[in-house]
């Protein structure tokens, strides 16, 4: 029974990136995916501080439309280069354990548990500090653009990276739950666009949702745990 699930959960992660063997192209291919679900996931997230951006910091520069016309794009493409760089470590990371585990046999059945303790990892960041910090700068467009305002268009794609890189360091754990637990699926990514739309536009980092979301990650994971072969329900 451990070595199936182990079978099927490697299955699930070789399919992410393309195979036992490293392929530029399927980097290539990964790396739109994800940059598309990243579009997809943050945009609830990352329209308020764009709106901010747009209404309010252009207005200070000597022309003012030309930075809502070509600032706000490079502000946006800041944001996603911060998420292609996330997604690129990822891509790596697990093509280094999937050629890790194809080296040593023996650790492909302990791929099994690996959902699972990306689920326990996530629910033990979501009451970190750390968390706590990132989230701060990114819930408040006023705080963030009071501490890293930059001037002109370099400025604008600067300042779309520092928050993109907040947002990594905030919504990492997410992220790293849609690729191995979810394996990038449709719903997987749903879900978790809503919880970080709550978390950043509604609730806006309330502590007893943290400690909510925190308690079903790790509930989730315990449960994979027991049962891995849950994961073929999602």
């Amino acid at each position: 029974m451990m070595a199936g699930e182990a079978s099927m959960s490697m299955s699930g992660i070789q399919g992410i990136i393309g195979g036992g063997s490293f392929s530029f192209v399927a980097l290539a291919f990964f790396l739109f995916v994800w940059s598309v679900g990243m579009i997809a996931m943050m945009f609830p997230a990352i329209l308020p501080i764009t709106l901010f951006y747009s209404k309010i910091v252009t207005r200070i520069d000597p022309r003012p439309a030309r930075l809502r016309l070509m600032g706000t794009p490079l502000l946006l493409l800041g944001y996603l280069c911060a998420y292609a760089a996330l997604g690129l470590g990822s891509y790596l990371l697990v093509y280094a354990a999937v050629s890790a585990a194809m080296e040593v046999p023996e650790l492909s059945a302990l791929s099994v548990f690996a959902p699972s303790m990306v689920m326990l990892a996530a629910a033990l960041f979501q009451i970190s500090p750390l968390k706590t910090k990132m989230l701060s700068q990114c819930i408040s467009p006023i705080t963030f653009f009071a501490v890293n305002s930059h001037k002109g268009l370099a400025g604008s794609f600067r300042m779309g990276t520092i928050h993109g890189a907040y947002c990594v360091g905030c919504c990492w754990a997410y992220m790293l739950i849609m690729l191995i637990v979810g394996a990038m699926s449709i719903p997987v990514m749903a879900i978790l666009a809503g919880v970080i739309a709550l978390e950043k536009v509604l609730v806006r980092g309330s502590v007893w949702f943290t400690r909510v979301i925190a308690l079903a990650l790790f509930i989730s994971g315990l449960a994979l745990l027991v049962y891995p072969s849950a994961l073929m329900l999602i």
